[in-house]
């Protein structure tokens, strides 16, 4: 302890006597474990510098008021600034002060997991969730120095030009496709490092949406990982399959196929087996979690799109009081998974009642739940809108808008999708009737359907604007 208090002196004296020193320090007050008074005089050393970008002992004085004699006064500040008769080993001394209080925190992180594991009615997934929030959070404070600061726009530019020329043999989408072409340009794609959130009340077609992306993202290569919080795999299986086989999902719960819908049915199921889909529907999964499977499905697929449905029911891994606190840890644990993993993450956000209340019942971010944090995280965030499930008679039957609230990247905009509901299906409208030819399946339409006057691109080509239809 008598190494460690001299190390937090060291530091603290340091900066006294030479405020500039402040910019290079790295520690926060609590890091100064040997001494009551350290980590108040932390507190405020910083406040000054960051106020007056110096420091002097009546300022600090002023600011203080009666927390001074809490921090020894001017007696014991003096003291702290003349026990310091040189300042080269500032770096040194706040090494030992920070791996001091890593292994102190270590130390109680481990003794509080064993005492609560002692407890007769321990839930022993909450323990271990418990102890890796701990031990990650604990980790997160070793800076690895040669990966952070400033660097020379040379240390950026190795393969630039070939990341040019992949871009256009990819047409610019240069991350995991969407569920929409046009969305596709006006995004690239989800982007690794990025978290895209998809937003709606209830009963939008969120979870379908993802459902069709996650196939064509998977069509293209990308593997997909996809943790279902609310739905059982069962459940997430016969939504796949109605998707890819076209066939109706009132037919999928009923079992009543007849020799065409089984015919279908067998092809979905060939090629869904060979797409590359992952699925945990493990309830109340943690960030630590789904940050450990990713890693290890890593080391299967370089190119990886994570699909979290939906984000609030994620559990931290660690215990909060305010539920919104909680959201936020949550937000920024996927936005970290993202950028740290180097990997794609969408999540599914619920919506609050606010929108229903308005006559124009669009969402908005101001109607997420615990928007604060989502909303700041959030690279790009599309919500989902129904016009005809508030009013059945509206001209937009069977259409979903995806409204870009926010791209970090590509702006805001808006754009319409049919919805198949019966197939949860969701596919581009073409309003020009001449879409592009995609080899694939077929869609049978109601003639006179609105899609179809509208024109619809499904993946077999176009229905052309008052077409009937294949």
């Amino acid at each position: 302890m008598n190494g460690q208090y001299q190390a937090e002196a060291a530091v603290l004296g340091a900066i006294i006597k030479n405020g500039q020193l402040m910019d290079e320090c790295v520690l926060a007050p609590e890091e100064f474990i040997s001494d009551e008074r350290h980590p108040l005089i932390m507190e405020y050393l910083r406040f000054t510098f960051e106020q007056d970008g110096k420091i002097d002992f009546v300022t600090m004085a002023k600011r203080s008021g009666k927390k001074l004699m809490r921090m020894g006064g001017f007696e014991y500040l003096t003291k702290l600034s003349e026990s310091v008769p040189i300042v080269d080993n500032f770096a040194q001394h706040m090494r030992i002060v920070r791996d001091s209080y890593i292994v102190r925190r270590t130390q109680d992180a481990m003794e509080g997991i064993s005492a609560a594991g002692r407890n007769e009615d321990v839930d022993s997934t909450k323990l271990l969730a418990d102890a890796k929030a701990a031990l990650e959070e604990i980790s997160d404070l070793q800076v690895k120095e040669k990966d952070t600061g400033l660097k020379h726009v040379s240390k950026y530019m190795d393969g630039h030009a070939d990341k040019i020329i992949e871009r256009k043999k990819k047409r610019g989408v240069t991350g995991s496709k969407t569920v929409s072409v046009k969305l596709d340009k006006m995004t690239g794609g989800h982007q690794k490092g990025d978290l895209d959130i998809y937003a709606a009340r209830p009963s939008m077609g969120k979870t379908a949406l993802i459902v069709n992306e996650m196939i064509t993202a998977a069509r293209g290569g990308t593997a997909v990982a996809f943790y279902s919080l609310e739905m059982s795999a069962e459940l997430i299986i016969d939504r796949f399959l109605c998707s890819l086989a076209n066939i109706d999902n009132s037919k999928m719960r009923s079992g009543d196929f007849d020799d065409s819908d089984w015919e279908r049915y067998s092809f979905a199921v060939d090629e869904f087996l060979k797409l590359p889909i992952y699925i945990d529907d493990t309830s109340g999964i943690t960030l630590q979690n789904i940050r450990k499977e990713l890693k290890e499905l890593l080391k299967l697929h370089s190119d990886i799109a994570a699909y979290v449905d939906y984000l609030q029911l994620v559990q931290p891994g660690r215990n909060f009081k305010e539920p919104r606190d909680c959201v936020a840890y949550v937000s920024k644990g996927l936005k970290a998974t993202a950028k740290t993993l180097d990997v794609a993450m969408i999540a599914i956000s619920a919506v609050g009642r606010e929108c229903e209340k308005r006559v124009d019942k669009r969402p908005m971010m101001s109607d997420l739940r615990e928007s604060g944090s989502i909303e700041s995280d959030a690279d790009n965030l599309i919500f989902l809108y129904r016009d005809d499930y508030y009013d059945p008679e509206s001209e937009d039957k069977g259409i979903v808008e995806l409204i870009i609230a926010k791209g970090r990247n590509v702006g805001v905009g808006k754009l319409k999708m049919a919805f198949l509901k019966q197939y949860g299906k969701f596919l581009d409208l073409d309003y020009s009737g001449q879409g592009p030819k995609q080899g694939g399946d077929h869609v049978k339409k109601d003639s006179g359907s609105n899609q179809q006057r509208r024109g619809v691109r499904t993946d077999s080509g176009s229905y052309r604007k008052g077409s009937s239809g294949n």
